[in-house]
């Protein structure tokens, strides 16, 4: 029994191109997600880094000071 695919072999590959592609895109979409929640976690974390360091600076007595 042969399966009936429209448009014959060509229109099969074209499918399967079609399909790739699609996957392609979605696992691409996929890791630039990732990308800029990592990119996100970082910057925060230097971010509150920074402020710390910041308050840490504030708080400590100048030496030879005035």
């Amino acid at each position: 029994m042969r399966l009936r695919f429209p448009f014959g072999r060509k229109g099969l590959l074209a499918a399967s191109a079609i399909a790739a592609g699609v996957v392609y895109w979605r696992v691409r979409a996929a890791r630039r997600e990732a990308d800029d929640r990592e990119w996100d976690e970082d910057m925060g974390a230097a971010v509150e880094q920074g402020v710390a360091a910041g308050q840490a600076a504030a708080a400590e007595p100048e030496e030879g000071g005035v």
